[in-house]
């Protein structure tokens, strides 16, 4: 009877705990889910083992088996005490794990010399048990006589079975909530495994039979632990359908546990961010691409692509504890397309700018050559005045050529505003002449003497051939403003090494180095005393920078001016 009753306990242990196994084995990822997993993988070895050495003759076997027993058992009670202090001390477990290594030195010790009692070596086998014999009376139930080392190391599992239970009672007698009440289902449970050891060791005088029921009586103990760990640790996806929703996401979505570990991840994660087996379980802060992700304010550069990082925090339904799930979503090509947007925002700002430069300098052009006009007219009028009988030729052809000039300047603002004012070959020499026709009229009004002097051979120049003869025209334009009647001006150009440099000089009335600065600064539209000038030089630097050219200006008061056009040579 006492035979069946060991026997039918030792079988619902072992099924219990083996059921509790691959219950848990999905998340053998976690570092305490591993430890439980260690624990359950124990007590079905060991309750295998004692049933095989029960049911089978063979004294081999029976041998063979009660090491195999040897090769699980000795870690045992250490790893309870680091799944209790994880369970319900987080903060001391966060202290201790990295050290708990040392914690196993003692049992490694036990297991290797096991393992040596195994291979034969003889000397091993006075380090963990001998002198094998069947009990009498109990169907050949093996004993043996246990060494120092395994006398050592059940008194060191003794030493933390009462680490365990001091555990139990501070947290049963401190805390509240959820930890309190899974410390009394664990203590609980407990007690029947070890009762049955106490009543071994002192009413039945460690009879055999009755020390198998301290196996027989874990199953309780590991029902609690299950319970303590799912329902106050675990995050769960509970269902297929929902775990295969989760792998195939597209975007890469990172879980951690609510001890800050490296949980789980979808299959886009794995093959973005190259995470593998090895990486569960860990301290997220530990791998490097999660640690950036954690770290990150709101957006990461991974593997050539740009992710935006969304954080969510899962409050867990019992007790204060909460995870966190980190989802990237790929930003790239939305990064590409507001890129290019701002650089089309800014190419419709540039010509916006442009065309308003465009309108200022012709406008300004435009007035002078009416001016011109207007000038003209008062001379024919006078001089008909004076000459009643005399038709004033010469005049009305320069109010001809005066009109026909503006009439040149309002072609070129239809033609301008049509104009694709994109980089192209333009003919340097045409455009210089161009812009020398159109002011004729101010140059025969002055009397002015026009000395040019250009390159022999062709030169083509990388930009727009309309601002290339604005800026010509307001430059001379000035130039014959402030030159003397029958003064003179000079327009040459020169070849350089990649350039060609126009030149323009006159001899009137200079500028001092602070209104050259005046000219080209913001405050630039301003009246001179000799008619004004000022804005047309400062929307000619903004063309000619445009074009990839320098604008320099030498004068000295009463010395007249010099000047300077570089621009770029085409190809």
């Amino acid at each position: 009877m006492m035979f069946l009753l060991v026997f039918l306990s030792l079988m619902l242990t072992f099924s219990v705990c083996t059921v509790l196994s691959c219950y848990l084995w999905p998340y053998r990822r976690q570092l305490l889910h591993r430890m439980i997993l260690s624990i359950q993988v124990t007590y079905a070895v060991w309750s295998f083992s004692i049933i095989t050495v029960l049911v089978i003759d063979d004294m081999a076997i029976k041998i063979f088996m009660t090491h195999l027993r040897q090769l699980v058992l000795p870690p045992l009670c250490v790893t309870w005490v680091l799944v209790g202090a994880a369970i319900f001390l987080p903060d001391l477990w966060e202290k201790i794990r990295r050290w708990q290594w040392i914690l196993y030195v003692l049992p490694a010790v036990v297991i290797g010399a096991n393992a040596m009692s195994l291979m034969g070596f003889p000397f091993a086998k006075e380090w963990i048990f001998f002198n094998f014999r069947l009990v009498e009376g109990f169907e050949g139930l093996p004993i043996f006589e246990r060494s120092a080392l395994q006398k050592a190391n059940l008194l060191y599992s003794f030493f933390w079975i009462l680490v365990l239970y001091l555990i139990y009672f501070w947290v049963m007698a401190t805390k509240k909530g959820p930890r309190r009440r899974h410390a009394i289902y664990m203590f609980l449970a407990s007690v029947i495994p070890v009762g049955a050891e106490i009543l071994g060791q002192t009413v039945f005088k460690l009879q055999p039979q009755f020390t198998q029921l301290t196996v027989a009586g874990i199953w309780p103990s590991m029902l609690a632990l299950n319970y303590a760990a799912v329902r106050g640790d675990l995050l769960e996806i509970s269902t297929l359908a929902q775990r295969s929703v989760f792998d195939h996401l597209p975007s890469p979505v990172i879980v951690l546990n609510t001890h800050g570990e490296f949980w789980d991840c979808n299959q886009a994660a794995k093959k973005l961010l190259e995470l593998g087996p090895k990486d569960f379980g860990q301290r997220a802060s530990q791998i490097p691409v999660i640690r950036e992700i954690m770290n990150g304010d709101e957006s990461i550069a991974y593997a050539s692509r740009t992710f935006r990082i969304v954080e969510h925090t899962v409050h867990m339904t019992k007790g204060p504890e909460t995870a966190k799930i980190y989802v990237l979503m790929d930003v790239t090509d939305l990064e590409e397309s507001n890129r290019t947007l701002r650089e089309l925002n800014a190419q419709i700002l540039q010509m916006t700018r442009f065309s308003r430069k465009v309108q200022t300098v012709l406008s300004h052009d435009l007035t002078g050559s009416l001016s011109g006009v207007q000038m003209l007219l008062t001379g024919v009028i006078n001089q008909m005045k004076q000459n009643e009988d005399q038709t004033p030729v010469d005049s009305l052809q320069k109010v001809r050529d005066a009109n026909k000039s503006s009439m040149n300047l309002l072609r070129d603002v239809l033609a301008w505003s049509h104009e694709d004012e994109s980089q192209r070959s333009i003919d340097f020499q045409g455009r210089v002449n161009a812009a020398i026709e159109q002011l004729s009229p101010q140059l025969l009004q002055k009397n002015i003497q026009l000395h040019k002097e250009m390159p022999e051979k062709e030169v083509q120049l990388l930009g727009s051939g309309k601002v290339l003869e604005a800026v010509v025209r307001n430059i001379l334009s000035n130039a014959i403003r402030f030159s003397p009647r029958e003064g003179v001006v000079r327009v040459t150009g020169r070849m350089l090494e990649r350039h060609v440099e126009l030149n323009i000089q006159d001899y009137g009335l200079g500028m001092s180095q602070e209104l050259i600065d005046e000219v080209f600064s913001s405050r630039a539209a301003f009246a001179a005393t000799s008619g004004g000038f000022g804005i047309g030089l400062h929307f000619t630097k903004d063309f000619i920078t445009q074009m990839g050219g320098v604008l320099i200006i030498e004068s000295a008061e009463g010395e007249g001016t010099l000047v300077r056009v570089q621009l770029p040579l085409f190809g």
